[in-house]
């Protein structure tokens, strides 16, 4: 899973970061912003598999620890993404892929390859994944998940 550099420019407004939408040859099908605002809000691990999801996920404000499940060997990746360290992560098919906030009012933008298909969306619980669950209690024992992400599927 290769890290993404992107350039940002501050000044006394804020920055700006321009992103390619031709990152890696890939035609993108769509863009989405998710926005946390409580810190330990964890998302995931989610996966698609017909069509498969390639992902670029690029956080905007806040930070956070993303995760990646290769689905073939169950090897797990964890990496630290923050909107001041210029980094953007792409994630590719047959992968799950899930984070947890460190910060309140976390905002994370993610480029998609592969139309969203409800009838093959899954996940993973975090917690039976021993890295992940491994990696969160060294933050919090209580993070806050969606009723759907806590049952997997």
């Amino acid at each position: 899973m290769p890290l993404k550099e992107h350039k940002a420019y501050f000044d006394n407004r804020g920055s700006y970061t321009p992103i390619s939408t031709n990152l890696e040859n890939i035609q993108w099908d769509q863009c989405s912003i998710s926005t946390n605002s409580a810190r330990y809000t964890f998302r995931g691990l989610h996966y698609q598999t017909n069509p498969p999801q390639t992902k670029y996920i690029k956080v905007i404000q806040g930070s956070i620890i993303d995760f990646i499940v290769d689905l073939e060997t169950n090897e797990v990746y964890s990496f630290d993404l923050s909107y001041s360290n210029d980094k953007a992560l792409l994630i590719p098919d047959n992968y799950a892929h899930g984070f947890l906030t460190l910060e309140p009012d976390t905002i994370v933008v993610y480029m998609v390859k592969g139309e969203y298909n409800p009838e093959s969306e899954h996940s993973i619980v975090w917690d039976k994944v021993p890295k992940v669950k491994e990696i969160i209690n060294q933050y919090t024992d209580k993070v806050i998940i969606s009723k759907k992400d806590e049952q997997g599927k």
